[in-house]
């Protein structure tokens, strides 16, 4: 092979290096930013495609967990592990679970909502105990709850009403089983109450009914478990201050509790004490209730939004209540919403995430503490 020929393979080589190397360049551009993400009281949490956690907004009590008490108003690291599975942001703590089945908790901890054994607050994540086979964690005002791998429930923190579901109105500083039952799929904690979901597909739930928030059809506050209805078609739960939202396996949401500001879509703004049926669609994919509103996933991929609107925590582009669900713009690419007390964040197909709403302490990670109406990309 002459010099010219062997030059001409080596430029035609580099070339498609070159090519291949830009491509790989695109891809990596395009990989999703956020995994998953998460809104509390005043901050937010996300984990990163690469497994890494993040937290922005209020920090008063530690809740972002970079070991300090300083707001901030863009996605802050927390540690250097890449091992983050998912996260839970309650009013002033957040939990998270790491690939190992472990739970780490850190923030508020005057109830002891961290399950540390002590009431001192923590500034960045602090192990729950030395299980790790823990599947998933939900953080409420001031209690935590989470499902073990054996199927079972285990709640603490402020048991104000019951809401721990272990028979009693006693605070706990480490996790405490509910029950006996090893049949929990799902657990979700609000304000003071507490739903789950049964393998049955049945839902109970646990805690203070003042609005009717159990949907049991009375306003008595529970320390156990209460079946909502009759029901074994639930396919998922969140619960929020005095509110609780499901949906059925039809397809169509159900609210119920505290409806002041029409935060249970029906309508009205008259509190119900059973499940009440949203509207007559039967497309829902998710549902998602803040502190005073509601959201949920439209099988279109669309998002709609209902109840109080302060700060435009609907993303409607006003601050006008909503008696029944709203869309949030035009987009039908959405995958997932997590409203917090006054803000909504949510994610979308490219992996970004967007918060709207109420950005005191720079809860919407976009470098402001400007409140925004309709949804803002986080930086």
């Amino acid at each position: 092979m002459d010099m010219r020929n062997i030059l001409r393979i080596t430029a035609a080589m580099a070339l498609t290096a070159v090519m291949s190397l830009t491509a790989a360049g695109s891809a990596q551009a395009s990989t999703p930013k956020w995994l998953s993400i998460s809104a509390g009281g005043e901050h937010t949490c996300a984990i990163r495609t690469d497994h890494a956690l993040f937290c922005w907004g209020e920090n008063s009590d530690g809740q972002v967990g970079d070991d300090t008490t300083t707001d901030r108003t863009t996605p802050t690291r927390i540690g250097t592990s890449t091992n983050w599975t998912s996260v839970a942001s309650g009013d002033s703590h957040t939990c998270a679970r790491h690939n190992s089945g472990s739970l780490y908790c850190w923030g508020d901890n005057e109830f002891g909502q961290l399950g540390i054994g002590v009431i001192t607050h923590r500034y960045k994540p602090t192990k729950v105990g030395a299980s790790t086979s823990w599947t998933a964690v939900t953080a409420g005002d001031n209690h935590t709850c989470a499902r073990h791998s054996s199927g079972s429930l285990y709640c603490w923190g402020s048991n104000q009403g019951g809401m721990l579901g272990d028979g009693t109105t006693t605070d706990r500083t480490t996790p405490k089983k509910v029950g006996t039952s090893t049949n929990w799929t799902a657990v979700t904690t609000g304000g003071r109450h507490t739903c789950a979901r049964h393998s049955s597909g049945s839902l109970y739930c646990w805690g203070l009914n003042t609005y009717g928030q159990l949907g049991d059809g009375t306003t008595t506050t529970r320390t156990t478990p209460k079946k909502v209805g009759t029901s074994t078609s639930w396919s998922s739960v969140d619960a929020s201050i005095y509110f609780t939202c499901a949906r059925h396996n039809s397809g169509s949401v159900y609210c119920w509790g505290h409806n002041g500001n029409g935060q249970l879509g029906d309508g009205t703004t008259t509190n119900r004490h059973a499940p009440k049926k949203v509207g007559t669609s039967t497309n829902w994919t998710a549902i998602a209730t803040g502190g005073y509103h509601s959201c949920a996933r439209h099988t279109t991929g669309s998002l709609y939004c209902w109840g109080f609107n302060g700060s435009g925590r609907l993303g409607d582009g006003t601050t006008s209540q909503r008696l029944t669900p709203t869309k949030v713009g035009t987009s039908t690419s959405w995958t997932n919403v997590t409203p917090g007390v006054a803000h909504t964040c949510a994610r979308h197909t490219t992996g970004y995430a967007y918060c709207w709403g109420s950005n005191t302490s720079g809860r919407l990670g976009d470098g402001t503490t400007t409140d925004r109406l309709t949804p803002k990309k986080i930086n």
